[in-house]
């Protein structure tokens, strides 16, 4: 119901959906073949990504996060596997399973809905904290900022947690917030800080954070040429 009413470069296209009955019922949702993979598949394959692939790639998941969250959507599970790529470089933002609608407050505060939705290395201390109940459009940017580390370093944000329960308790106990790659130009490490505040209403909306320094001025994400 959310995909079949999105129309932009940057979402998936949502084509249909049919019921098979044989060999056994499945009820399938029919999306847009994207042949490049997702940007997870990639960095798994290649490594980490050059400076000019992290700003295009960023820029392009925030003008897809700008039309969602315009049209009242929260997407609840940005990461790199759920970041598609087609052949022309156009990034599209895919998985669906999490997102919610939300109409009239930017977060969800509904009583009962208090699922823990999404992946954890990737989610913002507010949704782990509190799960569905202060979960808006701002939860959707701290994810930016970890995706933005995952291209930078090749590795996801956290790396040295590999237990998803002891992560959750250091994030929710905590102040910290994920380790900036060591080699960020002072254009990405500002960009990060807007992202990964801990206080949701300090971070920028995806429409403030496309005319941040790093897009504007021509600055790069490491302090040298990277790869």
């Amino acid at each position: 119901n959310i995909m079949r009413k999105l129309s932009h470069k940057n979402i998936v296209r949502y084509l249909g959906t049919e019921f098979i009955s044989e060999p056994s019922p499945q009820f399938c949702i029919l999306l847009e073949y994207v042949p490049g993979g997702s940007i997870a598949s990639m960095l798994k394959q290649f490594g980490r990504f050059t400076n000019q692939i992290v700003k295009e790639y960023t820029r392009q998941i925030l003008k897809g996060l700008e039309y969602l969250h315009s049209n009242g959507i929260i997407h609840r599970d940005i990461k790199g596997a759920n970041l598609l790529v087609t052949e022309n470089g156009v990034v599209k933002l895919a998985d669906f399973g999490c997102s919610v609608k939300f109409d009239g407050m930017d977060s969800m505060r509904e009583k009962g809905k208090e699922k823990l939705l999404g992946s954890v290395p990737w989610m913002a201390p507010e949704a782990i904290k509190f799960a569905e109940e202060h979960v808006g459009r701002k939860s959707d940017i701290w994810s930016v900022g970890c995706v933005c580390i995952e291209m930078c370093t090749g590795k996801r944000p956290w790396s040295l947690y590999t237990n998803h329960l002891a992560l959750m308790f250091f994030v929710a106990t905590t102040d910290s917030v994920p380790k900036f790659p060591p080699d960020a130009s002072d254009e990405c490490i500002s960009f990060l800080s807007h992202c990964l505040k801990r206080n949701s209403d300090e971070r920028k909306t995806a429409t403030q954070l496309l005319t941040t320094e790093i897009f504007v001025n021509g600055g790069g994400v490491t302090s040298s040429n990277g790869k």
